[in-house]
């Protein structure tokens, strides 16, 4: 990080490699309000406007992206960060001097304009702050963060300490926050070393070959352009929580199945858009993230977005598909280090870097929560202009429910047939769930999206009549178990024991001990596997534990020559 040699007070850095995507999208697209984070929040209360702006300029001390603009220099485009930044007003909206009959409209309106009003990025902040005071004891505040400075993660810390300051500045004591975090630009610091040291070279060889010649994959849209006024709403969202009864189906499918509740709804959806387009190639984007401990509470765009790709076919059953979809994704998270932007820069020629790749995300949406102390909080969705994404279905999977969030396009998606979408999606889910082990083309899929998303009978047929994709043979793995028996523990088998010990809590003792059936499951495979990468052999991956979940079998596939510490494999 260098100091701003025009200002004393300004450090300047390159743009983070996770901020190049959105950073040209702007570039091209200023007037466009895309990859606005829009929180809105009915507060009935005494309310007060002094506690507000010292809470919400604190946040902004506190963390160096919400203090951050950007500049195109000679050598690219840099971020400039102010140490010492001036206050930025809270825009306080005064309505109770108007009849009742007008406040609604009136709200409602600030509350549109707040979220979708474009940042200038080169100029101010990428945070703002709207209260809005409907009546003496209630007020709507819209706070909104650009996705450059703020991923999904990221709001939840600003949440979380906004309503910590502000509930102290209320008690007049000082609030309980731990220290300040490592900054954002430490973050961006140790990618652009992880790229110019060659570190990354296996991650970009691996999307280099896997998204060769890769077309986003998306649900049907309308067959006609959709005619709007430049003003209006872009997107608009549908939400669908599953009812009690099938979000237990899906917890004990995912479960018994060693697989998570995630990988379950995402194997769906790429089972609807199969059966809805006839195609059995289905890519589709997620976001991921790059947090590691000591980022854990740094504000920042740390997400990245991966392709999952996978073959499709319906002449399979579900729990087939769900297998080789989950092995996927741990494949593409497996290599999740490389930003998005250099996954594509070899493979287009456009101006938007992936564009064509990545139509549809579906991710593990993160879930912000804001407390302000006395009085009642509500939180309410609003819309959003122009999204990036045909469509983008964020996953809320909580011990409270099993919700998700379809944002979707209306270039491309009529109401009705977004909403016929979310129903049908319910329904194949039900669907799937009662019988996952029989072909999935005896299912009436097609005919379940004809009727229930209204989507032509035509346009929905079979899918995937290619060769069906490779099945793992987990009949090898039982190899070693059937020689003589053999208790004794080589020193690499002894260090991945200590760490499968470690993470399920129970003792690894047999050669022969299988990760599975000890008790180990998804969440923790992917914590295994990043401890045998730290101290044993970068070659472990989650596909390797998942094909060779036995000790000995996994262990004997480590290249222990390519350990990052030695000293691990001897203990």
């Amino acid at each position: 990080m260098t100091t701003d040699s025009s200002d004393s007070m300004k450090d300047t850095l390159p743009i983070g490699p996770l901020q190049e995507g959105i950073w040209l999208f702007w570039r091209l697209n200023q007037a466009s309000p895309a990859y606005m984070m829009p929180e809105i929040f009915h507060f009935e209360g005494e309310f007060d406007t002094a506690a507000v702006e010292f809470a919400f300029n604190e946040v902004i001390r506190r963390h160096e992206s919400l203090r951050t603009t950007f500049r195109e220099t000679d050598s690219g485009v840099v971020q400039v960060i102010a140490r010492d930044p001036e206050p930025v007003p809270v825009h306080v909206v005064d309505l109770r001097g108007l009849p009742e009959a007008e406040r609604s409209g009136r709200l409602q309106a600030t509350i549109d304009a707040a979220s979708n009003r474009p940042f200038d990025l080169a100029t101010e902040p990428a945070i703002r702050l709207t209260a809005v005071q409907v009546t003496d004891s209630r007020t709507t505040l819209a706070l909104v963060v650009h996705h450059i400075a703020c991923d999904g993660i990221s709001m939840t810390v600003v949440l979380d300490e906004f309503g910590e300051l502000y509930r102290s500045a209320r008690r007049g004591t000082p609030p309980d926050l731990a220290p300040v975090p490592r900054g954002y630009s430490t973050f961006v610091q140790g990618q652009l070393a992880a790229l110019a040291d060659g570190t990354l070279k296996e991650e970009e060889a691996y999307w280099r070959e896997r998204l060769a010649g890769v077309t986003g994959s998306v649900l049907p849209g309308i067959d006609h352009a959709v005619t709007r006024a430049p003003t209006s709403l872009d997107t608009a969202v549908v939400s669908l929580t599953l009812d009690d009864q099938l979000a237990e189906s899906l917890s004990a499918y995912a479960r018994r199945t060693r697989s998570t509740q995630f990988s379950v709804l995402l194997s769906t959806m790429k089972v609807m858009i199969a059966a809805a387009t006839g195609d059995g190639v289905k890519a589709l984007g997620m976001a991921t993230s790059g947090r590691t401990p000591e980022f854990a509470r740094t504000v920042g765009m740390l997400a990245n977005m991966i392709v999952i790709q996978s073959r499709i076919d319906l002449s399979r059953t579900f729990t087939d598909t769900l297998d080789e979809v989950s092995l996927d994704l741990m494949d593409a998270i497996d290599h999740q280090a490389l930003p998005f932007s250099r996954m594509v820069t070899d493979l287009n020629t456009g101006q938007d870097p992936g564009a064509g790749i990545v139509r549809m995300l579906f991710s593990a949406g993160a879930v912000g929560r804001l407390k302000l102390g006395e009085g009642k909080l509500s939180e309410v969705i609003t819309r959003t202009v122009q999204g990036p994404f045909d469509m983008y279905v964020a996953c809320d999977i909580s011990p409270s429910g099993i919700a998700l969030d379809w944002e979707y396009a209306l270039r491309t998606y009529s109401p009705e047939l977004a909403q016929g979408y979310c129903a049908a999606y319910h329904e194949v889910l039900a669907t799937l769930l009662r019988q996952p082990d029989v072909p999935m083309a005896s299912l009436g899929l097609t005919e379940l999206l004809a009727r229930v998303a209204g989507l032509p009978h035509g346009d929905a047929t079979t899918a995937g009549h290619g060769s069906p994709a490779a099945q793992p043979d987990r009949s090898a793995d039982t190899g070693p178990a059937a020689d003589a028996p053999d208790s004794g523990l080589t020193p690499v088998e002894e260090a991945v024991a200590a760490i499968w010990s470690e993470a399920i809590r129970v003792p690894v003792e047999s050669p022969y001990d299988d990760f599975f059936e000890l008790g180990g499951h998804s969440l923790k495979a992917g914590a295994v596997v990043a401890s045998v990468r730290k101290r044993i052999s970068r070659t472990a991956t989650l596909r390797l534990l998942f094909d060779h979940p036995q000790l000995r079998d996994f262990a004997s596939r480590l290249d222990v020559g390519d350990q990052t510490d030695g000293a691990s494999a001897r203990h």
